[in-house]
């Protein structure tokens, strides 16, 4: 009795030194933003998000009951007094851009000598972005639709709530979209009152029921099995990532990913070009490449979202790639020359080098986005 006493003694004290040492691995991961652990929201954080939210797009453009937006509002561009526009673009922030003369559709609208209305909205997945387009297909009179893609977006299309992508987003719940044999399927905003946002910390699992990073980035008791899971999930792209420069979101790209994000934004994409056709519109898709992603692809020759490229052009989609151009106008240099620090945005010769390729790639398809406009007064 008392040797197995003695052993259940050690078996404690051992379980109990892995989850001390495991608790700290992760609360440092938390630190780092490579776990989560979901927070109790504050009285006023939870009043900040009401204001803020959308009830068909998460965030952005207040919508009808239909989902419609009932007048756009573009981001002001003061190179054109007005005028109907030649193309729209829709997107996160690299297509919102940091200024009004800062984003490529402002340059892009320069080297057109045309009107580009720019419906970037930050934070979007390109899942949200289709909404908004959808939600403005009466009232956005562009005969040429641009959807940007950053690369990305593939992790925000099957992401409910942004804190499992970006720690300081503590309110940016957002729908999204599952396949049901082979269809697109709308999944709701998970949060709707006060009291909602209050219950999502208590129980994630009956809130978040579509988050594909629920289980594999959030910190939970035993503490252990967090850093297992972790492991298994993450670590090998974090390695990947120091050691190859691999963007973090690479493996989501693969046909094999358990989260299906390639499955789900491949047909968005194509949803999105049918239904821009069926109005009458040349749809575009623009894959927006990251720092990382032109770095990754000037080491290995390898381009991350090249799976869903090739399978929305198997389906005769227009889809531009002016990351190569980005590429081959640097001529063997650091891309981290234009754009701002990290994966930030592009910077302003970046966004111009963007527009270039951009506009290039039109032309090459034999897209001519319309006749000029004025120009405003300088």
């Amino acid at each position: 009795m008392k040797r197995a006493a003695l052993w259940a003694i050690l078996a404690l004290l051992v379980a109990g030194v892995v989850e001390g040492t495991a608790a700290l691995a992760v609360a440092l991961l938390v630190r780092r933003g490579e776990l989560t652990a979901l927070p109790q929201l504050a009285d006023d954080e939870i009043a900040r998000a009401l204001a803020r939210r959308s009830d068909r797009l998460g965030w952005g453009p207040a919508t009808d009951a239909a989902g419609r937006v009932a007048v756009p509002a573009p981001r002001p561009d003061p190179a054109f007094a007005g005028g109907p526009p030649c193309a729209s673009a829709y997107g996160d922030s690299f297509t919102l851009g940091a200024a009004d003369d800062a984003t490529y559709p402002h340059d892009l609208a320069l080297r057109l000598g045309c009107r580009v209305t720019n419906f970037g909205v930050g934070g979007y997945g390109s899942d949200q972005a289709v909404m908004l387009f959808r939600a403005q297909l009466d009232v956005d009179p562009a005969p040429v639709v641009l959807l940007g893609h950053m690369t990305e977006d593939v992790e925000r299309n099957v992401n409910q709530y942004r804190l499992f992508l970006d720690r300081e987003n503590r309110l940016g719940f957002k729908p999204r979209f599952v396949l049901a044999h082979g269809a697109l399927q709308y999944v709701p905003i998970p949060v709707r009152s006060a009291d909602d946002y209050r219950a999502v910390a208590r129980d994630p699992e009956a809130w978040l029921t579509e988050e594909a990073f629920l289980r594999r980035r959030r910190a939970t008791f035993p503490y252990a099995f967090s850093l297992f899971r972790w492991t298994l999930a993450e670590l090998p792209a974090r390695i990947g990532t120091k050691l190859w420069g691999t963007p973090p979101w690479a493996a989501l790209y693969a046909p094999d990913h358990p989260s299906h994000a390639l499955q789900v934004t491949a047909r968005l994409l194509s949803v999105f070009a049918a239904e821009a056709l069926g109005r009458g519109k040349t749809p575009v898709v623009v894959i927006l490449p990251t720092r990382t992603d032109l770095r990754y692809a000037q080491r290995s020759g390898r381009w991350v979202e090249q799976p869903l490229v090739d399978a929305l052009r198997a389906e005769g989609r227009l889809v531009l790639q002016p990351g190569k151009e980005m590429l081959a106008r640097l001529a063997g240099a650091d891309p981290g020359r234009v754009y701002n620090e990290g994966d930030g945005h592009p910077t302003a010769e970046g966004y111009a080098m963007l527009a270039d390729a951009v506009a290039g790639g039109l032309a090459a398809a034999h897209v001519r986005p319309g006749v000029a406009v004025a120009r405003a007064p300088d």
